[in-house]
């Protein structure tokens, strides 16, 4: 049995979405599964006849306690262990389940993501947190040095999209907490998820014990994931202070001095100023055809990371998706690159709410 366990905080509109998906999505698999929902936020009645099991703790757990509550209602073998953000599209859960089913030992697997319902613009790849990611974020702040990081990320990115072409499976530094599939018996070895993070950076410490215990991270490109991202924790005034409290602890607990002064060195950037491309009033981007293009997509100027929509061979304009930019609820900082050689065609900023800034 395929038990699908969901926290949810502030969502429970998407998850119930989610739910359905997973429920539909598995039931074409032939696929026995349950749902068990951790709620967070005092909206557990929004469930009822929705999952199998539906714990409400009367308080926040949580990701990560609310995870170890869920997986201990759980009754499945292999557990699939969610945000509520998802949509799963047709035959994720089978390839999921497969590539966890057919490893030779401790795996965890995650899908190829996507950040809009027409799956247009792929998920940024994950990476694993390490006091050498502190130094490329450093230097992507830097608007005269940020073109080498830049660039090695888009090689990232787009080995990412050729094997989402491809539907292949492959071995990863990292996934995405959003949704991560892995046996009982894994868990059984790695141990809980440690509730000390108050959130963010939890499934990268269990990540990193896994690997540490000689287990494998794959990514399953055949399993196709929607993750509306941010849309809960965009609401939630206190997540910025959440997360450094969380990047703090797992610099400190998996680096020692070495992480933390990886930090400090982070957080002591000169105030840079990248200066944000002209906003554009007809909200999307253009330049001048040149071949083949694609689009770099963040939140943050020095786009890192950043998510990437392919685009066919002479294209000369972009725009978001109906709606992708209001459900966001951020500023969008856009480019259009070469792939072949990392040249940045045009740029553009488009603001939240689908307004210029």
């Amino acid at each position: 049995m395929i038990s699908l366990v969901v926290v949810s905080y502030r969502s429970a509109a998407l998850a119930r979405e989610a739910i359905a998906s997973f429920r539909g999505d598995a039931a074409a698999a032939g696929e026995a599964a349950e749902v068990v929902v951790v709620e967070n936020s005092g909206e557990a009645g929004a469930f009822r006849g929705v999952a199998d099991v539906v714990l409400d703790p009367g308080r926040n757990l949580g990701f990560a306690g609310g995870l170890n509550a869920g997986i201990s209602a759980a009754r499945g073998d292999l557990l699939f262990l969610a945000n509520p953000d998802l949509v799963f599209r047709p035959g994720s859960v089978a390839a999921l389940a497969a590539a966890v089913r057919g490893a030779p030992g401790p795996v965890a697997a995650g899908p190829a993501f996507f950040l809009d319902d027409g799956m247009t613009i792929q998920g940024p790849p994950a990476e694993e947190p390490h006091p050498f990611d502190l130094v490329r974020r450093r230097i992507s702040m830097d608007p005269a040095a940020s073109g080498r990081p830049f660039r090695r990320r888009l090689r990232r990115v787009l080995a990412a999209a050729d094997a989402i072409a491809r539907g292949e499976t492959r071995s990863a530094p990292a996934l995405s907490g959003a949704l991560v599939a892995t046996a009982r018996g894994t868990l059984g070895t790695v141990g809980p998820f440690d509730e000390g993070y108050p959130l963010y950076y939890e499934e990268n410490d269990w990540q990193r014990r896994l690997r540490l215990a000689g287990g494998a991270l794959l990514t399953v490109a055949a399993s196709r994931v929607v993750h509306r991202f941010g849309r809960s924790t965009s609401r939630e005034s206190r997540s910025a202070a959440w997360f450094a409290e969380s990047e703090r602890r797992y610099f400190a607990r998996h680096f020692g001095e070495r992480g933390s002064r990886g930090l400090a060195a982070l957080s002591a950037v000169p105030p840079w100023t990248q200066a944000a491309p002209a906003p554009l009033g007809a909200r999307a981007l253009e330049w001048a055809a040149r071949g083949a293009a694609g689009i770099a997509i963040s939140p943050l100027p020095w786009f890192s990371p950043f998510a990437w929509a392919p685009l066919p061979d002479g294209a000369s304009s972009w725009r978001p998706p109906a709606g992708f930019a209001e459900e966001l609820g951020v500023t969008l900082y856009v480019r259009a690159v070469d792939p072949s050689a990392g040249e940045i065609l045009g740029e553009a900023t488009i603001g939240k709410e689908g307004r210029d800034p």
